[in-house]
């Protein structure tokens, strides 16, 4: 697998399934996601209040498909066959699919993740060992990167913006920045 960060602000994205789209919808908003399209036939109350007027109560056609060209497709909690439908009629508009837990139909995979702020951490087993994943984010997020990391990438950034006003080099910017988290003691072992 290949590890990219995607800009999701602007992307059109298609949420399709039950009540395990929560989640994804979740995760994307929190990633600056604006053009969500939600798909859930059966969706409960939660769902309902959560994706706040952004949700189409059937499976999406594929006139859907043709009039949104969602870049990004996340597909969970439908039958195997639906979601071999869906995977192939998203691929017709050059979409990239994930179907929760069918790694056959997932040209991506979502890594777990620790975010602090603009920091992200991310664990990936490509996705093979997903509960491996979650349990080092756990690690992570418990004995590594507290809370308190979100504010050191506030400092590292302005000390890095100013670095570069006076002109420094990319090699000496990666140097200073390198120095500063020495001195302040980030990663010190325990």
């Amino acid at each position: 697998m290949f590890p990219l960060m995607l800009n999701v602000s602007g992307l059109p994205i298609l949420v399709v399934g039950g009540e395990g789209i929560s989640a994804r919808f979740t995760m994307l908003a929190e990633h600056g996601a604006s053009d969500v399209h939600v798909f859930a036939p059966d969706a409960g109350a939660d769902i309902r209040t959560l994706v706040a007027g952004r949700l189409n109560e059937h499976l999406p056609v594929t006139d859907d498909f043709q009039n949104i060209r969602p870049r990004l497709v996340f597909i969970a909690d439908v039958s195997d066959e639906i979601a071999q439908g869906l995977y192939a009629q998203a691929h017709t508009v050059g979409a990239l699919v994930h179907v929760q837990d069918r790694i056959p139909l997932c040209d991506f995979h979502l890594p777990a993740r620790v975010r602090r702020g603009h920091l992200q951490v991310t664990v990936s087993t490509d996705g093979k060992a997903a509960g491996l994943s979650r349990h080092i984010r756990e690690f992570l997020e418990t004995h590594v990167f507290g809370p308190e990391w979100a504010q050191y990438v506030e400092e590292v950034a302005a000390a890095r913006a100013q670095w570069k006003r006076e002109g420094l080099s990319f090699a000496a910017l990666g140097k200073a920045v390198a120095d500063l988290v020495s001195i302040r003691g980030w990663l010190k072992n325990p």
